[in-house]
């Protein structure tokens, strides 16, 4: 009977760890505004943000009669390359964490409609630095804002405001039955090689969800801007890589937990 509820706290630390590692994920680099904002700023200094960036700049300032249609090419040019030098100018990071501050505070405050990000900061920043690259000058004076999500994206994001919350409960939930795993097995060292065991599975099946699902979350709606679907791609692929760091030590921590534990097994048998 002892071996048995080992077995069953063993399999229930690890189901529940599979559900609560990206849990907490989720609370430190998304629901956390701080988090998230540092988490986005490596964004920044991507070229392909950056060129999708100055094609809507450019594609905007056309629209809102700021910018002749015939240079918005010339326009698009001169704006990327000017995002790319400007990324090491100071005020260039505060500017888009300007941006990511709207967007959380869109998404997770207390606005209705549909998710938005004023660009207005990274806008002013690059077009200020134009200079007499274009034959016109570009002024943004209105502010610029971009749909990164519909109204029904908002209601299924709500359950992340309470992701911390969840994240601790797993988390407790993992302990306990990781000690009860322990404490009433016959064999405390194979008791701690089968969770060993359990963290190297945890690690290799999110790994394995991560490459299969990361593709299939980005929403390609016609709707969306080339813009708004490159934040969204770049998004989801850097929370994708940021996961992995953390199954990387929990895999480490399983596999020296299974070595542990089968030395302690090897130890206690011969006594």
């Amino acid at each position: 009977m002892r071996s048995l509820s080992a077995v069953i706290a063993g399999i229930l630390a690890t189901v529940v760890a599979i559900v609560t590692v990206p849990i907490l994920w989720i609370s430190v680099h998304v629901a956390d505004e701080a988090g998230y904002v540092e988490f986005s700023s490596e964004l920044a200094t991507d070229n392909d943000m950056q060129g999708a960036f100055a094609a809507y700049l450019a594609d905007e300032s056309v629209q809102r009669g700021m910018l002749p249609g015939r240079l918005q090419d010339l326009a698009t040019t001169t704006l990327a390359a000017v995002a790319r030098t400007a990324t090491n100018q100071p005020g260039f990071i505060e500017a888009w964490q300007g941006t990511q501050v709207s967007l959380h505070r869109s998404a997770f405050g207390d606005a209705t409609g549909p998710i938005l990000v004023d660009v207005t900061p990274m806008a002013n920043f690059v077009a200020d630095r134009v200079g007499d690259r274009l034959p016109v000058s570009l002024q943004v004076d209105s502010k610029l804002e971009v749909q990164l999500g519909t109204a029904d994206d908002r209601r299924q994001l709500r359950w992340v405001a309470e992701s911390r919350t969840y994240g601790l409960v797993g988390l407790m939930i993992v302990v306990l039955a990781a000690a009860v795993c322990v404490l009433a097995a016959r064999s405390r060292g194979l008791a701690l090689a089968g969770l060993g065991l359990g963290a190297l599975a945890v690690a290799g099946l999110l790994r394995l969800l991560t490459s299969v699902v990361t593709p299939r979350l980005i929403d390609d709606s016609s709707e969306a801007s080339e813009f708004a679907r490159s934040v969204q791609r770049l998004l989801v692929e850097r929370g994708a890589d940021s996961l992995l760091g953390w199954l990387e030590p929990i895999a480490m921590v399983g596999f020296a937990a299974i070595l542990l534990g089968l030395a302690g097994h090897v130890v206690s048998s011969r006594r």
